[in-house]
């Protein structure tokens, strides 16, 4: 795993919340149209009469198609945060797991991940995980 996957964390988390925002907020589309009429009784004049109201059938594909294409965005995007979750959780050292953490789930500034381990300077942490993403990055290569 890379920083720039383990940083696109955030970013995948704000699209679920789009996405999830997008799905509640289908709404059907109200159309209108304009037909011509005559008043009832004489003089018989003509007019424009403006209608409106649901195309009940066209909402009910574009709904499910639209919600059916942000359930499997959806689902992908879970897959990657799970995945992520699941490196952070699998290391077995408990200061990299917490830095981790720290870093790249609760979005923490380097300041507040030295101070919450009892550094005084953010650059141990820091330096820290640089070390060892490249060293797992070798690793798996």
């Amino acid at each position: 795993m890379t920083e720039k996957e383990l940083q696109k964390l955030h970013l995948i988390r704000k699209e679920i919340e789009l996405l999830h925002k997008q799905i509640n907020s289908l709404a059907p589309e109200v159309i209108t149209d304009k037909v011509t009429g005559s008043l009832s009784e004489f003089p018989y004049i003509m007019h424009s009469i403006t209608i409106s109201g649901i195309d009940e059938d066209e909402y009910n594909r574009k709904s499910k198609r639209l919600e059916r294409k942000l359930k499997l965005r959806l689902d992908e995007l879970m897959d990657a945060v799970e995945e992520i979750d699941e490196y952070i959780s699998k290391q077995e050292d408990s200061e990299i797991r917490q830095i981790l953490s720290l870093k790249y789930i609760n979005r923490l500034p380097w300041r507040q991940v030295a101070e919450h381990l009892g550094y005084a300077d953010e650059s141990v942490p820091r330096k820290k995980i640089n070390r060892f993403l490249k060293m797992t990055d070798k690793s798996e290569s």
